[in-house]
């Protein structure tokens, strides 16, 4: 086990130490002002606010919210508290599905028809950006193979919790597990421009790919065990690129990790033929998708040696306890206002939750309430609702000839299409958008749906 892990380190260490981002050029082929920020909500959480700010502040072309029908007003009534310019609310969008549909694929498919951007920025609701995000990794694009792009995450500790008797475990749990892991990526994006994962937290891609019909189709209508899928669109996407022969970039100039999916990984292994064609990408992949067996593996490995052969195990012991020291003294050292003895012990069991997260996620793949909410009200929120999604592919395959023509809502490359388009949207009565600088605090602001 030792060998075995000290030779993955070395080979992904060698990669990671040849990664170089994507230098920012002089004269780039695009813009913050081609970017259209894609984010889906329900209910906006405390932090939506600061978030949206630092979105806007990096000076998007529109920034398009999709929602539901029951919590359309909700997300009116937020925005109108917020403290905006009228320059900021001109470029806020926000749409909704028909009364009756939800899905948070449904309303990816929705943001993503809407956007008029050449660029779309994929962001979650609780997402901050710094202020040149944007530029950053619009960089990624001046490779034109490359059609996605993901950054680095990592955590936001407000001011006023930066203290070690106010800070919470759970708090210290979530810094650590995304603290330094950005070496996978990096390794197996030089290895073979490969990434496993393009994580939903915040990415971007060229508009085009994902307002294509095929796309939409692929999104709202995939399956796993026979159950419609609401969560992992992520990992859709993923494959979906890979798929038609794109490359994902990836950006690392922070520290990143990645949301993966148990299915995942073994569709890779059967739809991406790619994953067969660099062996650390097909090992990385196997290793993902075995990670559950393989730790439960090495944990009856570790009593079987303490029970026969203590000294040796404990001598191995010391050897990991000294090798991992380096890595959490620079979390400390990071993270000052963490360290107590309760808040070690939970940095530390974070590192060994391979096996309880796996198993947890496991005996849980058919749930998805965890797609909306903050962990309190989150049951409470909607799954999958299909009424209706007859007519949202009619107006899919209506508009797929559009796609990227998109302006303040309505279709406009051709006349004839965009009549189609038109038509196509009234017979589905499927989305409202309503440009924030036109709502009014009145009900009468929102168009009544026909009967």
């Amino acid at each position: 086990m030792w060998a075995w892990g000290a030779a993955e380190n070395k080979v992904t260490s060698d990669y990671s130490s040849k990664y170089k981002a994507f230098p920012i050029p002089e004269d780039p082929l695009f813009t913050s002002e081609d970017v259209s920020v894609v984010a889906v909500l329900l209910s906006p959480p405390n932090i939506f606010e600061r978030c949206l700010k630092s979105w806007l502040k990096n000076q998007p072309r529109e920034v398009i919210l999709v929602t539901t029908f029951d919590y359309f007003q909700g997300v009116l009534a937020a925005l109108e508290s917020y403290d905006l310019t009228t320059a900021d609310r001109a470029i806020i969008k926000v749409v909704h599905l028909e009364e009756g549909v939800s899905g948070h694929r449904f309303q990816q498919a929705m943001g993503f028809k809407e956007a008029s951007g050449k660029i779309m920025a994929v962001t979650d609701d609780q997402i901050l950006w710094p202020d040149g995000l944007l530029k950053s990794m619009l960089p990624c694009f001046e490779d034109p193979k490359v059609a996605a792009a993901g950054g680095p995450i990592a955590v936001q500790i407000p001011e006023e919790r930066r203290d070690k008797n106010i800070i919470t475990p759970w708090e210290v749990a979530g810094a650590k597990f995304l603290f330094g892991g950005r070496g996978g990526g990096s390794a197996s994006w030089v290895a073979y421009k490969w990434t496993w994962c393009l994580a939903g937290c915040t990415w971007l891609a060229r508009t085009a790919i994902f307002q294509d019909h095929v796309f939409i189709h692929a999104l709202t209508t995939e399956t796993w065990a026979g159950r419609l899928l609401n969560a992992g669109s992520d990992n859709l996407v993923t494959r979906y690129l890979y798929q038609n022969g794109h490359v994902i970039a990836v950006q690392n100039t922070e520290n990143s990790t990645e949301r993966n999916t148990l299915q995942n990984f073994l569709r890779f292994l059967t739809e991406v033929p790619q994953t067969y064609r660099h062996p650390y990408i097909l090992y990385g992949t196997f290793m993902r998708l075995l990670r559950v067996p393989v730790a439960i593996i090495h944990l009856f490995g570790w009593v079987l040696a303490l029970r026969h052969h203590p000294v040796v195990a404990l001598g191995f012991l010391a050897f990991y306890i000294h090798s991992m020291v380096p890595t959490y003294r620079a979390f400390w050292a990071t993270y000052p206002y963490m360290f107590t003895p309760a808040n070690l012990l939970a940095a530390i069991a974070v590192d060994f939750s391979t096996i309880p997260i796996g198993l947890w996620g496991i005996l849980t793949v058919s749930t998805d309430s965890w797609v909306h909410g903050d962990g309190i009200t989150a049951k409470k929120q909607p799954g999958i609702t299909t009424k209706g999604t007859e007519k949202f592919e009619a107006l899919v395959h209506a508009t797929s000839d559009a796609a990227g023509q998109l302006l303040a809502g309505m279709w406009a490359p051709t006349a004839s299409q965009a009549r189609t388009a038109s038509q196509a949207q009234a017979a589905s009565k499927e989305v409202l958008m309503i440009p924030l600088e036109a709502t009014e605090r009145t009900d009468e602001a929102v168009p009544k749906k026909q009967q």
